[in-house]
């Protein structure tokens, strides 16, 4: 008895991702399901888009030359706008998770519950993000404070060696950034989806990740490239309007106005998409309490009762 337990098969340590054609049509179907009940937001979405590349495609254009780019008001200027995309990441980018989570669990929550959901957790979500800011951004700033401290113990202080040790500090930063930013990829979804706290978000996060790692990164790969891949189709009016543009040596306030317009309308048709990937990542991953596994099939609301098959059928 002893020998036939012993060589019974034990459960698997962690759960398998779906096969990439299967979690793409997962991704597929649950972004074009969440179009209609988060249309609300995916139009705020568009004109907050258009409101801000109108402000920018119209505004006077500042050359900036190699020179300038040490100066202190050009390398806090991508820091300033920061701020500007607080109300897309609080009311779209937030409740579109709860949204396409509902969907894809069967018990669908409308955009305004899932919005109130998210306030419910400004408190969390502030704490996440001051811990996620720390995380990703604390050591390369360490080590370019560093690499300054550094070239200034230079006598000389040449150009040269001074540009060669802020390069050469600046590519692990660079790499350490992505990193990071990978494995935090879960941990806003943890923090929403299933309410945890945000250092245990964090953990869970890393732990999916790390378990994970190369099955996450090529199918978050081949979902960029698929979704680049669309953005250039479906941005080539947008295109041709720039080349005319320059062919015509002219920069015409109306060309602008419709490249905008057109690029804006792309962003927010793909959002739903991209959004789609990171829940059905995080729900093949983290089944939802009282769930048995979500790869077993739910979302019996987005496919017809008599279908046989189901894109959210991971197994």
């Amino acid at each position: 008895m002893m020998d036939d337990a012993l060589k019974m098969p034990r459960p698997p340590s962690r759960p398998p991702l779906p096969p990439v054609s299967t979690y793409l049509r997962a991704v597929f179907a649950l972004g074009r399901a969440s179009i209609a009940p988060g249309f609300p937001a995916l139009a705020f979405f568009y004109f907050y888009r258009l409101g801000m590349g109108l402000y920018l495609a119209l505004s006077v254009d500042r050359v900036v030359s190699i020179d300038d780019l040490s100066q202190r008001g050009v390398l806090m200027a991508p820091m300033l706008q920061i701020p500007a995309y607080i109300p897309v990441f609080v009311l779209i980018y937030m409740p579109f998770l709860l949204l396409q989570d509902g969907i894809l669990r069967g018990s669908p929550f409308s955009l305004g519950r899932s919005m109130r959901a998210v306030l419910e957790r400004v408190l969390p979500l502030i704490a996440s993000g001051i811990a996620q800011v720390v995380i990703v951004f604390g050591p390369p700033i360490l080590l370019l404070a560093g690499a300054a401290l550094l070239a200034r113990s230079v006598p000389t202080r040449p150009e040269e060696l001074t540009r060669a040790i802020v390069l050469v500090s600046l590519v692990p930063c660079v790499v350490y950034i992505f990193v990071m930013l990978f494995f935090l990829w879960f941990a806003l979804p943890a923090l929403v989806l299933d309410r945890r706290g945000p250092l245990r978000s964090i953990r869970l996060s890393f732990g999916l990740v790390a378990t994970h790692f190369g099955g996450l990164l090529g199918r978050i790969l081949v979902t960029f490239i698929l979704v680049i891949l669309a953005a250039v189709v479906l941005a080539f009016p947008a295109e041709i309007l720039q080349v005319a543009a320059a062919a015509a040596e002219v920069e015409h306030p109306v060309l602008k106005i419709a490249t905008v317009v057109w690029t804006a309308a792309v962003a927010a048709l793909l959002f739903p998409f991209m959004m789609a990937s990171v829940v059905v990542l995080y729900r093949a991953l983290v089944p939802a309490a009282g769930e048995s596994m979500v790869r077993e099939g739910v979302a019996e609301a987005i496919v017809e009762p008599h279908r046989v098959s189901s894109p959210f059928q991971f197994e």
